[in-house]
């Protein structure tokens, strides 16, 4: 793997299969492990209602396990009343495996469509745009079909389909503008 100046790991092609990352995609196995037991862990909020500390950094991490796991990488809208069932088994695996009060679903659902956004986000710039004009980019690149088995190659293509569509350009086009205009860019971590 190449360095730069700065000693930070660039990355190479990632359509090519020799090339082996480092980082794997989070399964939180201490979460599962306490499921097995049958114990949850015990999540604290702050005033903002904003998850805090150690376990809430563990829900926020597993959060976003679950909108990988769970939400189809083609939707394009979170808000969508024809995701409440999917919203429904995220709330419940959420419950299982943590003691959230009910006041604070939305803000952990609202967390889960974040997720899934910059994860659809991350793949676009890691897997398609790039490579927008090759005829490789309808399918799944080794590293995608290793690291989430659950992106069947039928989402890839539906993923790709829109993400190579006008209607998304037209977003893309308006969002940069959006960001341009900011005044201040923030770059704020979970704290």
């Amino acid at each position: 793997m190449e360095h730069s100046k700065k000693g930070r790991a660039r990355r190479r092609n990632p359509m090519d299969p020799t090339v082996e990352g480092k980082r794997r995609a989070t399964i939180m196995k201490r979460v599962h492990m306490a499921r097995k037991r049958g114990e949850r862990i015990q999540v604290t909020f702050d005033e903002k209602g904003q998850p805090e500390g150690k376990h809430g950094d563990e829900l926020m991490s597993w959060i976003g396990v679950l909108a990988r796991e769970h939400v189809p990488i083609w939707i394009q809208d979170w808000r969508s009343r024809d995701l409440d069932g999917l919203k429904e088994i995220i709330w419940k695996e959420t419950v299982t495996s943590f003691t959230v009060e009910e006041s604070f679903r939305n803000t952990c659902l609202k967390s889960c469509g974040e997720a899934a956004r910059n994860f659809r986000y991350d793949l676009y710039k890691t897997f398609v745009e790039e490579f927008i004009n090759e005829e490789s980019v309808w399918t799944r690149p080794k590293k995608v079909i290793d690291n989430y088995p659950n992106i069947e190659e039928e989402d890839w293509m539906k993923f790709v389909q829109y993400r190579t569509s006008s209607q998304f350009q037209q977003l893309s086009d308006r969002g940069s503008e959006i960001r341009t205009n900011n005044e201040y860019s923030s770059r704020g971590g979970r704290d």
